[in-house]
């Protein structure tokens, strides 16, 4: 197979398609979390990174250079609503299940764990 010139178009050639194949890795990690999370509008983010490092003759000529890349996706972080709980003397932190906005909210299940005991 004759030489080619490294471009978008001949990426899936070059060092076996790596690059390329991690490119498609991270576009679908990227359209998957799309559709788990369709109501996340921050935009997700492919991004692909060429790194080109010199290989310098002992007369200062660059003959070669060395080709690599860095392939990363940005994907919003999975974020909750801040909810209180409690917390006790040895440091440690409670909250009550069938109240999630108040850690000391009693519940029917305590009376009658209560007036068993």
């Amino acid at each position: 197979m004759p030489a080619e010139f490294l471009s978008l178009e001949t990426l899936h050639n070059f060092d076996y398609g790596k690059a390329s194949a991690a490119v498609s890795v991270a576009l679908k990690r990227a359209v998957d979390d799309i559709r788990d999370r369709p109501g996340e509008k921050t935009p997700r983010k492919v991004n692909l990174m060429m790194l080109l490092t010199p290989q310098i003759q002992q007369d200062g000529d660059v003959t070669d250079a060395n080709v690599g890349f860095e392939i990363s996706c940005n994907i919003p972080k999975w974020k909750t609503t801040a909810k209180p709980a409690g917390v006790t003397q040895a440091g440690g932190l409670f909250f009550q299940p069938s109240a999630p906005d108040n850690p000391d909210q009693m519940t029917i299940d305590d009376v009658i764990d209560d007036d068993a005991g």
